[in-house]
């Protein structure tokens, strides 16, 4: 019996289990490095981003990153004024989602 079940699972590895690995692994990598998706925590871009929305995140906007790392493979932009970002909070490590309002020179003044 066990040895029925061993040949089963042989053959399927064989057959399917390479298949799904790397398709798992081409899918997390694209996930990691190209493209991915994220739920708005906060309702502070409203009225163009409401929270709770879900929005697809370009990750080759302006560099690209070695999967599953911060190591920067190429770069090509610079973020620019009107930019909408998304990126982890220092505070609390939550993910955010804003708009990018001064760049590197610019006097930011709040009234």
């Amino acid at each position: 019996m066990l040895n029925k079940w061993k040949k089963r699972l042989s053959l399927f590895w064989r057959g399917w289990g390479c298949s799904i690995v790397i398709a798992l692994l081409i899918a997390t990598s694209f996930k990691s490095a190209i493209a991915d998706w994220n739920d708005v925590p906060t309702g502070s871009m409203k009225p163009t981003i409401l929270e709770g929305d879900r929005i697809f995140v370009n990750k080759l906007a302006y560099d690209l990153k070695l999967p599953y790392t911060t190591w920067h493979l190429a770069s090509w932009d610079d973020p620019k004024r009107g930019d909408v970002v998304v990126f982890f909070s220092p505070v609390d490590g939550k993910r955010l989602v804003k708009r990018i309002v001064g760049v590197p020179g610019d006097t930011i003044a709040m009234l």
